[in-house]
């Protein structure tokens, strides 16, 4: 009975030890190509070994459990991968997973290949986009799009005269196949300046008469406690997608409105700029957009020439305006600003192992055999990859065959991109012949030469080393070269 009662306790505190994370969300099962959406629980739990249990509530499928899944994290990213059969209402079923986590979300997908199903399962939302993206939310008291600025809610000494001279409202001019609302913001004149219409997710400032005055800006600071004038980045897009539409008043091919986009460390940063900043992390390239009727806009991100600042991107700053010079364009100037979309990139373009490109590489490819003979090493694969915020993660267990899979993934910042590539691993141990030193499947002088070389110098080219040592002391030194010469004399070690 005491026996018992120690292992039960035993057990328990097994399970106490675990740390398990619960996800709840959205999971769309997909069959035959019919969709089949349902809000559940998938739960993940490490036991003491470092691998995973995973389970899952799905939809027609019941609940699905998953053992022993290898997991590995790389920049706050966790990324899980297995294939296992699994126990479902319609009996045991070979099933992939492959399940991504950072900060308290999850993204994974689930396929059963032989049931023509897979799933798709996401807490991650719009966590990683800019909110009210779409401009279709304008609940905000100032006629404004929610999480969206412009003179309304402006400050400084001459903010009330900005807010009634220069316009951001809201437009049922769309681009073609979409529905709802855009953002316009229209540019004014008072005695002769021009007033450029601006939209920013930051606060507008207005401090001077002067159009030219850097008094006049767009800021954010996350000194400032509010997260109204201010927007957290929780990793680095690639790219800024947005829908455009600019109509000059006065026609000009001079004229041209702007789009800026900065990621930076949170600390004051306003554009235009009164100095020298040294907190930003990247910048879209480009941002200057001619007249013309809606287009997609993509402006990628750079990052390269502000590594010199070693500033983190936790923060996004945004700001259109009619034109890229104050005071400068016309009265009526007008841009239409619609559907925003950050774009994370995460793809491999070369995979290797022990610094060789792997045999038959192609990105389309997603599974590989390699034959090994002695069990692999995950550090001796590497990989190029795309993505500012991708990461690379390698994770090997050992089948019931005692084969291996190992599985390289590259996985975007926001978990939504993502790829797999599996290695069938083979280990087949050498053969190994004692005293043919130079592997010519012969034992003769010629080996004692070899071998005698490579004591004397280092540097013999084609010596099978397995072979070489055959007192199998780890050591190649003249007691080998001695047994070589005594299995000559006597036919024997």
């Amino acid at each position: 009975m005491k026996k018992t009662f120690t292992t039960l306790c035993m057990a328990l505190l097994a399970v106490l030890a675990m740390n398990a994370e619960t996800y709840r969300g959205l999971i769309v099962v997909t069959r035959n190509g019919q969709d089949y959406p349902k809000n559940v629980t998938v739960t993940a739990t490490e036991g003491e070994n470092g691998l995973y249990y995973f389970k899952l509530e799905v939809p027609m499928f019941g609940t699905m459990e998953m053992f022993d899944v290898p997991a590995d994290t790389q920049n706050g990213i966790t990324v899980f991968s297995a294939v296992r059969d699994v126990s479902t209402a319609f009996g045991n079923m070979r099933t992939t997973l492959f399940a991504r986590v950072t900060d308290g979300m999850m993204a994974a997908n689930v396929a059963i290949p032989s049931y023509n199903t897979t799933m798709w399962f996401n807490t991650v939302g719009d966590h990683f986009q800019l909110p009210n993206s779409d401009m279709e939310s304008w609940t905000n008291d100032l006629g404004e799009p929610d999480r969206w600025h412009g003179f309304k809610s402006a400050d400084g000494t001459y903010a009330g005269i900005s807010s009634g001279l220069v316009k951001l409202e809201q437009s049922d001019d769309v681009r073609s196949g979409a529905t709802g609302h855009s953002a316009v913001m229209t540019a004014n004149s008072l005695i002769g300046i021009v007033a450029n219409g601006t939209m920013t997710n930051g606060q507008l400032i207005a401090n001077s008469m002067s159009a030219t005055s850097t008094d006049n800006h767009a800021e954010m600071d996350k000194a400032k406690g509010t997260d109204e004038f201010y927007m957290p980045l929780y990793a680095k897009p690639d790219k800024f997608n947005v829908w455009l539409k600019y109509t000059p008043g006065t026609a000009n091919a001079n004229y041209k409105a702007n789009v800026s986009v900065k990621t930076f460390d949170g600390t004051y940063y306003q554009e235009p700029t009164d100095k020298t900043y040294t907190n930003l992390s990247g910048s879209i390239v480009g941002g200057q957009i001619p007249a013309g009727d809606w287009t997609q806009y993509s402006f990628p991100f750079d990052y390269d020439s502000y590594a010199a600042n070693n500033a983190s991107s936790e923060a996004i700053f945004v700001t259109f305006s009619t034109n890229g010079t104050p005071g400068e364009g016309s009265k009526n100037d007008a841009l239409y600003v619609d559907d925003i979309q950050l774009v994370y990139l995460a793809s491999m373009t070369d995979l290797r192992y022990q610094g060789t490109t792997i045999s038959g590489w192609n990105p389309a490819v997603k599974s590989y055999n390699m034959d090994f003979t002695a069990v692999p090493n995950l550090d001796d694969f590497t990989a190029d990859i795309t993505g500012a915020s991708a990461v690379l993660t390698k994770t090997m267990e050992q089948n019931a065959d005692g084969t291996y899979r190992i599985a390289i993934s590259v996985v975007s910042g926001d978990l939504q991109t993502a790829s797999c590539y599996l290695i069938n691993a083979t280990v087949t141990a050498p053969e190994i012949n004692l005293g043919d030193v130079d592997d010519d499947g012969s034992i003769n002088i010629a080996d004692i030469t070899t071998l005698i070389d490579y004591i004397l110098t280092g540097d013999v080219p084609h010596i099978n080393m397995l072979n070489a040592d055959v007192d199998m002391d780890g050591v190649l030194g003249i007691a080998d070269v001695t047994k070589i010469t005594d299995y000559l004399l006597k036919g024997s070690f």
